[in-house]
């Protein structure tokens, strides 16, 4: 893959990121469901070490959204977490790895981003912010498996297609 930046790169990153978080408020009813995690997968097959930039203007939307509060600190290292272990793993093709990393990010989401907590709350702080945080966890690991497992194939397919032409 080509390491230099393209204009069509940059307009196609920038629009994943934006999609990433366009996709995130249009779900925000549903407690940690979304398909963030599943956009990001396949940025990364796409574009490889490239999708940071996707998921850095995903993360800098959320902030400028939402505020640039302490939970925002996780984000920074949390969502490219998923880019790292994609591209390790990038040449699987198996839906069911996919769900099952996707899952894993959204079990482990709320014990990654209480880290910073550790700083401004204490250890017994940020456990019981991580703690209570759990069943949104639970829910982020089941929407992610789920989305993940069915769409991850077909999306995979007609991205390939898309970057062929």
């Amino acid at each position: 893959m080509n390491s230099k930046l393209t204009i069509r790169d940059m307009a196609l990153l920038a629009i994943m990121g934006a999609l990433m978080f366009a996709s995130q408020v249009v779900m925000a009813s549903l407690p940690n469901i979304h398909i963030v995690a599943l956009l990001i997968i396949l940025t990364t097959f796409m574009f490889g070490w490239k999708a940071l930039y996707s998921v850095g203007i995903f993360v800098l939307l959320e902030g400028l959204m939402y505020g640039f509060g302490p939970w925002w600190i996780g984000y920074l290292y949390t969502w490219p977490l998923l880019v790292v272990v994609t591209v390790i793993f990038r040449a699987n093709t198996d839906s069911l790895f996919w769900a099952v990393v996707s899952g894993l990010h959204g079990l482990f989401f709320g014990a990654l981003c209480a880290i910073p907590q550790i700083f401004i709350l204490g250890a017994g702080g940020a456990l019981a912010w991580w703690i209570s945080g759990i069943p949104f966890d639970l829910l982020h690991c089941a929407g992610n498996f789920v989305i993940a497992l069915v769409l991850i194939k077909p999306l995979r397919s007609l991205t390939e297609k898309l970057m062929k032409q």
